[in-house]
Parts: C-alpha cells; sequence; structure tokens
C-alpha cells in the first residue's frame, strides 16, 4: 500500500472520529502516531490514538458511543463500557479503511487533553491533539516501557520543534521518571548524527 493511499484513509478515519465525538460533545484529543507525524517525523501509521476525557461514573456514554460508531466502525460496546468503567482502553476498527483506532481513558501525562489544542495535520485535518510537549513526555514514558520505535519519535519531533516549553518538559520528565531519557534523547537530537538514531 502506497504512503498516498495511507495518508488518504489516516484522514479518512480521523475525520470520522472527530465528527462523531464532536457530535457527542466529549471532551478528546489526538495523540500517538498522528501527533509524532504532525509535530515531526512524517512516517506513516496505521492506528489512530486519542485521549477521551471520561470519568469510570459515565458508563451511560458507552451505548451512546456505541450508537454513533457502530455504523462504520467495528465497534464492541462490552469493551467500550469495559474501558470507561476500568479506566484503561478500548478499541474500534475502521470498517472502510481497517484502521485501528485505540481510545485512551487514562492519560499517561496528566492533564494533556485539557491542554490540547487545535493542529492542521499533514493530512490536512484540523483537530483537537495534545501539544507537543506531552507527545514527547508520553513518547518517553513509551520507550520506558520498552517502545524501540518511540526513541526515533522522540527525536524527530524535538529536532522539528523549535518553540518547545523546556520548563514544563524538563519539570514533567522528573515527575514521570524519565528525565534520564529526555536528557539523553536531547543530546541525540542535537548531534544531527545520523548513527544514533536506530
Amino acid at each position: 500500500m502506497n504512503d498516498d493511499l495511507l495518508v488518504r484513509d489516516l484522514k479518512t478515519t480521523a475525520q470520522k472520529v472527530s465528527r462523531h465525538l464532536d457530535e457527542l460533545g466529549i471532551p478528546y484529543a489526538f495523540t500517538g502516531g498522528l501527533a509524532v507525524i504532525t509535530y515531526g517525523d512524517p512516517r506513516t501509521t496505521r492506528d489512530v490514538d486519542l485521549i477521551l476525557q471520561l470519568d469510570p461514573w459515565d458508563a451511560d456514554k458507552a451505548d451512546i458511543l456505541a450508537a454513533k460508531f457502530e455504523e462504520e466502525f467495528f465497534f464492541d460496546r462490552s469493551l467500550c463500557l469495559e474501558g470507561i468503567t476500568e479506566h484503561t482502553i478500548f478499541q474500534a476498527l475502521d470498517k472502510e479503511t481497517s484502521f485501528k483506532v485505540d481510545f485512551h481513558l487514562s492519560e499517561i501525562v496528566p492533564g494533556a487533553c485539557e491542554r490540547r489544542i487545535m493542529v492542521t495535520t499533514p493530512a490536512g485535518i484540523t483537530v483537537p491533539m495534545v501539544t507537543p510537549e506531552d507527545s514527547i513526555l508520553s513518547k518517553l514514558v513509551w520507550i520506558k516501557l520498552g517502545s524501540d520505535r518511540s526513541r526515533k519519535d522522540v527525536i524527530a519531533m524535538l529536532r522539528v520543534q523549535q518553540n518547545l516549553d523546556l520548563e514544563y518538559l524538563e519539570k514533567t520528565a522528573e515527575e514521570l521518571e524519565v528525565a534520564g531519557l529526555l536528557k539523553e534523547l536531547r543530546i541525540q537530537a542535537d548531534s544531527y548524527d545520523p548513527h544514533l538514531v536506530l
């Protein structure tokens, strides 16, 4: 599958998700691969990740979400309900594009959804998205959990984003216990040595 088709499908899926959640009035923010593509590395992805601002007592929203999504997505109401009540994650699959959508109910970086900003992605859609700083911080946590791909993502975002709030970035990295990783990857981002990025 070529990159143009992937970009088109990503745009299609993200637009559907955004439209449905806007109509329901549920606060959300895109994160994950779409954030990396927007803030740093124009890589491909077949997943759409976003944070939903719902609490465990919002269990009634499972039926509402299912009714809204099930026509265009493979959407399991019981998994949605479990995700909301357990404050974890549930997934859906776009019937048209086969893109997987991960709905995260808990935030790796506290307050990331509230700090969301409207951003126009390379796919040409304007959506609410986590800030560059929060995208970097969440990827640092994923690295700590064993995601090697996230190292390249962080380096790319550090190189591209020239106006980062470094005070917030460093303070929150300390709180998330990833300050050492941030320091290491900032050195690599500043070096522009291709041998440091595997």
